[in-house]
Order: C-alpha cells, then sequence, then structure tokens
C-alpha cells in the first residue's frame, strides 16, 4: 500500500503494523517507513483510540533504524547483473 495525501490515519497505522516484522526485509522497511514518516507529519503529540496510544517520539528511534536499514539495503534490491546467456552443448 502506498500511502498518498489522501489517506488517512488509520491507513497508515494499518500500513505500520503489517509490516512491523520488518527486519531482513526490505520491502517491508521501506513500508513501515513511509507508515512513520506519515504519521509524523500528520501527527498530533500523540493519538488514542479504545486502549492504544501511540507516543510519536517513540517513533523517531524506530523511524531512524528504518532509514539507516532502507539505506544499506536499498541499493541491492531488484538488481540483478547483466549476464549473456549461451545454450550448452
Amino acid at each position: 500500500m502506498s500511502l498518498s495525501s489522501s489517506s488517512t490515519l488509520a491507513d497508515a497505522l494499518a500500513q505500520y503494523n503489517d509490516n512491523l516484522d520488518w527486519e531482513g526485509n526490505i520491502t517491508k522497511a521501506t513500508a513501515a517507513l513511509e507508515a512513520i514518516r506519515f504519521l509524523l507529519v500528520n501527527r498530533a503529540k500523540s493519538i488514542g483510540r479504545n486502549d492504544r496510544t501511540i507516543n510519536y517520539e517513540s517513533l523517531l528511534d524506530e523511524k531512524r533504524r528504518l532509514e539507516e536499514f532502507v539505506k544499506l539495503n536499498k541499493s541491492t534490491v531488484n538488481r540483478a547483473p547483466f549476464t549473456q546467456g549461451r545454450m550448452l552443448t
């Protein structure tokens, strides 16, 4: 899921929750980072629903971890060296 200006906080939270196990997975890390950025930009100081609350300050540490992981691993995603195939006879 890609967040946009028409996305809601619920969309961002769902994307974040769907990608909590991002470690070692660049696709999930990128999605989680996108969700955190969305939440941080569109935040109140904190939000709560039912018995759940989010303190945005705690997201900053995870954002830094995600950015570092994505930076280190993004350049190797979907890139394969070009090789020439030759028929074996």
